[in-house]
């Protein structure tokens, strides 16, 4: 992604090639247990060509007075020739693949089908210009199998998407795009995975 542009707002010092924000969460709390999020984020310089980021386990427990608990491990990876690639030692040989064998979502997603999703409730505003939609999917979903393949979900429940943008379409520069595919949301257990993409300024010392 160095060479691709992204939508620029007047934040951009007209220096800053920009940097691309990439993230894959899966949150997973099934019933009776406690909540897991696993998840990997990258910044990508278009500036320095060089990509950087962690991999992160959050894990919530109980502390000594019985109260809920966040704590969350981070691992710095950086990319190179599209290989991730841990930057300090991972004693744990099972995390260690899990890090370098993890796919964003762009990386094997597929919307071919997307126009043949039905019931969809979806909204655009061209003063921003931002859009949205939601749709009910199936389990047979192309996506929706990509993500049952690659995380343990404990539901069979068929989830829902929503996809949510911003910047110009009809330009060819791409703002920020999130997704959500929902597959349980309700007291007794939440289960939902997460992916985002980002264009940003730079930080001043990468110009």
């Amino acid at each position: 992604m160095y060479d691709k542009e992204g939508y620029r707002d007047e934040e951009f010092d007209k220096k800053d090639k920009g940097t691309w924000i990439v993230e894959s969460i899966m949150t997973i709390e099934p019933k009776g247990k406690y909540k897991e999020t696993r998840g990997m984020f990258l910044y990508i310089n278009r500036n320095t060509r060089t990509t950087k980021g962690y991999y992160y386990v959050r894990k919530t427990t109980d502390d000594s007075k019985g109260r809920l608990k966040d704590d969350e491990k981070r691992y710095p990876v950086k990319m190179e020739h599209n290989q991730i690639i841990p930057m300090k030692p991972i004693p744990n040989d099972k995390l260690k693949k899990e890090i370098e064998n993890f796919k964003f979502f762009v990386q094997y997603a597929n919307f071919k089908d997307i126009n043949d999703y039905k019931n969809g409730d979806i909204s655009y505003n061209p003063n921003i210009p931002s859009y949205s939609a939601k749709y009910q999917l199936n389990n047979n979903d192309y996506n929706v199998k990509q993500l049952r393949k690659r995380y343990d979900i404990p539901t069979n429940q068929t989830p829902k998407l929503l996809l949510k943008g911003d910047g110009d379409l009809k330009e060819s520069s791409v703002g920020s795009k999130n997704l959500e595919f929902t597959f349980a949301e309700n007291k007794e257990e939440d289960i939902f995975f997460t992916d985002a993409v980002q264009f940003t300024p730079s930080e001043d010392d990468e110009l």
